[in-house]
């Protein structure tokens, strides 16, 4: 328990500031990442993120053969020919790094060379073996200088080329989030990273990454793109996931009711929630008779209750309303449901200065024009006819072709209506046939003739 705080009071000579410059950094701090400018067209679009970097970086000093032969352990010897790891157990540290047996050889890791990115408290590194990479050999071969993000690097490119031999689209993985950034998160799958853009994240809209994601967070995901030689790998996760809209196509239809919650207010309408990655637009058209747009029932977080009126699960969009929507063609057997001259009872809908609309049924909405009311010129339509009141009309004519419906008030005589003409026409047509039948019949009596 004593080792480190001895190792403290008195540091081997050649300590980090003396043989060792400040190591660079590949990857930032989680809490120093700073997100770049990946939303421009430029050549840094999209990319992580960059991080700043030391001006001085790690170099391997190739050591003399009297160094080299003056190594005591031979596995140490052919590792530092070769180039390759070696295998030290942390002893204890001091301000400038920590102390490393090496097969019985001392060595020494600046602190700043100890991770990749910045070292954990040095007390987690006690007693550890771990590999290290030899950067100068010294004092003829008894005392080493290590790097032990050397080795990490180097086996994070050894795991990239094997990642990227293997990497495909459409391949499911686990990786690890080691940066967030506005538009989106970098995840390393490892050894090699890739971009978890914002709107892969969820079927949902999701505001910033930072609300669904941490740093270190353990996620499953699948690749949707590779560039080219794998450099530049694009993730998701909703693509893990059922596609919501393939349920929306069986749960709603034209004319069925449904429970949202209001989410967003936009220029062209409200966006209402109706299950998780499925909204819908409420246009203002489609507000109930009289509600205003500043109604609290159409406030954010609001749930509402309505009708969709149309459902396009390939463009993923749908129409809703407040109003009651009829689940088929309500223009179909009109004349004979609003015949000419027959009285109804409709509801306002809205005033016009040429007249009053008026809803029949759902989908159907006839016109009492301002010169059928009976109000003198000038008279305030509004104040007669408020907005929401139910009132008796009487059906003038219908035009199904231009889907229009003309009323007048109940007990108004239909001068000349469509229903009378018909009857007119066909009536004429009966007694101009049998007329020329009669002429004929008589000239066949009476050869003369």
């Amino acid at each position: 328990d004593e080792a480190p705080a001895a190792a403290a009071d008195e540091a081997p000579a050649g300590t980090a500031g003396e043989v060792v410059a400040e190591v660079a950094s590949e990857t930032a701090p989680a809490g120093e990442r700073k997100p770049g400018k990946g939303r421009g067209k430029g050549k840094g679009a999209g990319k992580r993120p960059a991080h700043r970097r030391s001006t001085r970086s790690e170099e391997f000093v190739a050591p003399t053969p009297e160094e080299l032969e003056g190594i005591p352990s031979e596995g140490v010897r052919l590792a530092v020919r070769e180039g390759l790891p070696v295998a030290g157990k942390v002893i204890g540290w001091n301000q400038g790094g920590f102390h490393v047996a090496v097969d019985g050889i001392t060595g020494f890791c600046p602190r700043s060379s100890m991770e990749i990115g910045p070292p954990h408290e040095p007390a987690q590194y006690l007693d550890q073996t771990l590999h290290f990479r030899v950067l100068r050999v010294e004092e003829k071969g008894h005392r080493l200088i290590l790097s032990r993000a050397a080795a990490l690097r180097e086996e994070r490119r050894h795991q990239a080329e094997e990642m990227r031999k293997s990497l495909e689209v459409g391949a499911e993985l686990e990786g690890r989030v080691v940066a967030l950034t506005d538009f989106g998160a970098f995840v390393d799958l490892g050894g090699i990273e890739g971009l978890l853009h914002v709107s892969e994240l969820r079927h949902g809209r999701v505001g910033k990454p930072a609300d669904v994601l941490t740093i270190g967070q353990t996620v499953k995901v699948k690749v949707i793109k590779l560039g080219s030689g794998g450099e530049r790998v694009s993730l998701s996760i909703k693509a893990l996931e059922p596609d919501p809209w393939t349920v929306a196509a069986e749960k709603w239809t034209s004319g069925q009711p449904f429970t949202g919650k209001v989410l967003r207010k936009t220029e062209f309408g409200w966006f209402v929630e109706l299950a998780e990655g499925v909204e819908g637009l409420l246009h203002p058209s489609q507000l109930l008779p009289g509600m205003g747009d500043d109604d609290p029932k159409l406030a954010p977080g609001a749930t509402i209750e309505g009708w969709v009126r149309e459902l396009d699960t390939a463009r993923h969009r749908v129409s809703l309303s407040l109003r009651e929507t009829p689940a088929g063609n309500p223009w179909e057997g009109v004349e004979s449901r609003f015949a000419e001259g027959a009285v109804v009872t409709g509801t306002v809908e809205k005033i016009q200065p040429f007249g009053v609309f008026v809803t029949l049924e759902p989908g159907l909405t006839g016109l009492l024009p301002g010169s059928e009311t009976g109000l003198p010129r000038g008279a305030s339509l509004g104040k007669a006819y408020p907005v929401g009141k139910q009132i008796q009309v009487q059906i003038s004519q219908v035009e199904p072709r231009r889907k229009r419906i003309s009323l007048t008030l109940e007990g108004k005589t239909l001068e000349g209506s469509r229903a009378d003409y018909q009857a007119y026409v066909k009536k004429t047509r009966s007694s101009t046939s049998m007329g020329a039948l009669a002429a004929a019949l008589s000239r066949l009596k009476d050869p003369s003739r």
